[in-house]
């Protein structure tokens, strides 16, 4: 770290399962935010970033929970930097507390900060217009070697309400005294200094002008995810998609959360990392989505396996290697049922699309929709996949590939689901068990015996 920043002592916090320490970062301009480290800092960094109105408890649940906590248990490296003004931390007189203090001094020094602490490159997770900050520095004033990827979750830099001239008179109006009470109006947990509501306008003034951060956005070359909400009005999912395509990536993706794709619910502008559901469903996406551009695997205590009242299990011997059996089965899945499949989200890898975290939709009967996750896949050895939406509860189907002599593969498949009242368990075992026996298996025999491999 270099001699214009320094730090207060680290304060040591309890918190439900991962150890958390603070501390106050000072920079060159005086400017002072709070840092949070959670977890044992052991892995490859992950630096979260929270929005307008807030702080760290977006990402760090006050009751335990939370994106920050999760990653930890897996083994990653947290760092939770808050905004000047937040978390506690006043802002002292004739200091400015913008986003353009974020850009140019804040987040430069923390990425030299945590160099320092960890030395791999970090990525980095924003919120809302912390998103839109995130990728300004990146284009401007941080080093993109050191940085492993950016993650951008309902940012955008054209926000509607902001546009509105009223609006933008009201939250910059001198009444303040240079921090609008958003507690006061109940937008969020923290005031919001008058500074960051200028430059907020400014920018996104220019960008309507003669699109300012699209153009910069072109040279930022690193692994890009921006995350959208169909049901967010705050940060629109078209003016979201528009600031994630200016990036130069050539792995850049955006991704709805939306029903439709997977996800549990049509999710709003904070629920992707506030609501419970999001500890099921965004969560593990966004630790896949790292643990993808790592080249590491999930950690095995990543899924656990329901326990259904009906079971299958199924050992059978294929003439063809394990890698050739894995890929018929991760990418000609559909074409060994007789339902029609279609790929309504894609995995979290870029050369993968059926892999982990896809899914796939279908329709039990021409009715009800169903969509299955894939939710382990290890190339050559395992498939796990569970069903997250329709009428069979608990369904989870595991599919382990084991070489044999002779170039062959011997599978172990099992398949367990409970069932409502209304839908008798015992007559769906038995059809899943003709359907296996006398469609699926003989056309996976079928195309993986034919020698192409």
């Amino acid at each position: 770290m270099n001699d214009d920043s320094r730090l207060a002592e680290w304060i040591s916090e309890q918190h439900s399962r991962q150890p958390v320490q603070s501390t106050a970062m000072t920079v060159a301009d005086g400017g002072r935010f709070r840092v949070t480290r959670v977890g044992a800092g052991q892995g490859s960094p992950v630096v979260l970033l929270p929005g307008m109105f807030d702080n760290r408890r977006l990402y760090l649940w006050p009751g335990g929970g939370g994106l920050a906590e999760a990653l930890a248990g897996s083994g990653l490296d947290i760092w939770i930097v808050e905004r000047r003004g937040a978390g506690g931390v006043a802002v002292d007189t004739g200091v400015r507390a913008g986003w353009e203090e974020m850009v140019r001094i804040d987040l430069p020094a923390v990425q030299r900060l945590i160099a320092t602490h960890n030395g791999r490159p970090a990525f980095w997770v924003a919120h809302s217009f912390g998103g839109v900050a995130l990728a300004r520095a990146a284009a401007e004033t941080m080093q993109q070697a050191q940085i492993a990827g950016l993650v951008l979750v309902e940012s955008a830099v054209d926000i509607p309400l902001l546009a509105n001239r009223v609006v933008a008179a009201t939250v910059q109006a001198s009444m303040w005294r240079g921090m609008f009470p958003a507690r006061l109006f109940r937008l969020g947990p923290e005031d919001e200094p008058v500074a960051a509501f200028q430059d907020a306008i400014s920018w996104g003034r220019a960008e309507r002008a003669g699109g300012e951060l699209s153009a910069a956005l072109q040279a930022v070359r690193v692994p890009a995810l921006a995350i959208t909400a169909p049901r967010d009005v705050i940060a629109p999912a078209g003016r979201c998609k528009r600031l994630a395509q200016a990036f130069g990536s050539a792995d850049r993706r955006i991704q709805s959360a939306a029903r439709r794709h997977g996800f549990a619910r049509n999710h709003n502008h904070e629920s992707p990392l506030l609501h419970p559901s999001a500890s099921a469903d965004v969560f593990p996406f966004l630790r896949d989505w790292f643990s993808a551009r790592l080249d590491e695997c999930p950690p095995d205590t990543a899924v656990t396996a329901p326990v259904g009242r009906h079971r299958l299990q199924y050992t059978v011997e294929l003439d063809a290697p394990p890698e050739w059996t894995f890929d018929v089965l991760t990418h000609h899945w559909a074409t060994l049922w007789p339902v029609r499949h279609r790929r309504v989200r894609a995995g979290v890898h870029p050369r993968a699309p059926d892999g982990l975290r896809s899914v796939r939709a279908q329709r039990a009967l021409g009715v009800w929709p169903i969509q299955e996750e894939i939710v382990g896949h290890r190339p050559a050895r395992l498939i796990e996949y569970r069903t997250i939406r329709g009428p069979v509860r608990n369904h989870f189907g595991r599919i382990e590939l084991t070489a044999v002599p002779g170039r062959g593969t011997r599978l172990d498949y099992s398949i367990s689901f409970d069932t409502p009242a209304w839908v008798p368990g015992r007559l769906l075992a038995a059809v899943l068990d003709v359907t296996w026996r006398f469609y699926s298996l003989p056309r996976l025999r079928h195309q993986t015996g034919g020698g192409g491999w």
